[in-house]
């Protein structure tokens, strides 16, 4: 049986061998891009994200064939027609990607798809660290409550998703970061997809909206959040919400990330089902709706 010192040596070797492991990874994000050309809060964000945490960027143009389509047989020959079209003129970007990301010190590449929007990003979400896409405040791009092709790629992506308003200003991203924390699974995914920039940020603010009742079932190994985030190098100051604000705190949160000046809110997405958000309304619809600052969230 080895000696304490010796098994503390061994935990101690294996910590630094995982943190050169750790160190040596390159964390990889991809852009959702769905208009050309380039443009929009959303490339804005993906670019500075990428910039801050020095990740690789790729880019993703989807050319979908809309289902009314198929409607009349006769024209389907010229829809098709269309959508090579698309897809040789959204291809044609790639010189563009490459000088763009070039000129910020970055690499990645440009992709096109063919087919349906949310499918391909869910299954492309499965090889990167984030996926960042842009939602329009018109509603048009996205449907308030869940049903939309972001609500619906947030719900079926395995991984964090950055979600950023076509109003935000993106003049920085990751600086300033409020985290809501709620005990809840989908809590810890975000926050965990989250690390990469909370370790870089200037400030993290918690906002601990976690109930009593909610500690038995937290995601993360300590309950302690900001035990938690210490252990994984970042330095917060965590706050409770306010009591009056715990059953409705979308209002709120976004009231408290403003006067902070935060230009990031971390947090989970859709701790209830979709229907229960349509009906009863919640956080995640609120903000989706009101927010005029990325939001990181994960399902």
């Amino acid at each position: 049986m080895p000696r304490p010192d010796a098994k503390h040596s061994q935990l101690g070797l294996a910590s630094a061998e995982r943190a050169v492991f750790h160190a040596g990874m390159t964390l990889e994000l991809l852009l959702n891009v769905p208009r050309l050309p380039l443009q929009g809060a959303g490339l804005r964000a993906a670019l500075a994200m990428a910039t801050r945490i020095g990740a690789r960027l790729d880019a993703m143009h989807v050319v979908d064939m809309p289902a009314a389509a198929f409607t009349v047989p006769e024209a389907v020959p010229m829809q098709l027609d269309a959508v090579r079209q698309r897809a040789s003129e959204a291809r044609a970007v790639a010189g563009d990607w490459g000088d763009l990301l070039t000129a910020q010190g970055l690499k990645g590449k440009w992709r096109v798809g063919n087919g349906d929007t949310v499918t391909l990003l869910t299954h492309a979400s499965a090889g990167y660290d984030l996926v960042v896409m842009e939602r329009s405040s018109t509603m048009r791009g996205d449907a308030p409550v869940g049903f939309g092709v972001v609500s619906r790629t947030v719900f079926g992506a395995s991984r964090g998703v950055l979600v950023v308003p076509d109003t935000a200003p993106v003049e920085t991203l990751g600086d300033n970061v409020l985290v809501a924390w709620s005990g809840s699974r989908e809590s810890a995914l975000a926050l965990r997809s989250a690390l990469p920039l909370l370790r870089k940020a200037g400030k993290v603010t918690v906002i601990d909206g976690s109930r009593d009742e909610d500690i038995g079932t937290c995601a993360l190994p300590d309950t302690d959040i900001c035990g938690w985030l210490d252990t994984h190098g970042v330095k917060a100051e965590v706050r409770k919400l306010d009591e009056a604000a715990l059953s409705s705190p979308g209002p709120e949160l976004l009231k408290t990330a403003h006067d902070a000046g935060a230009d990031l809110i971390v947090m989970g997405a859709w701790g209830r089902s979709r229907l229960s958000e349509l009906v009863l309304g919640g956080t995640t619809r609120y903000l989706f709706m009101q927010s005029d600052i990325p939001m990181l969230v994960a399902h």
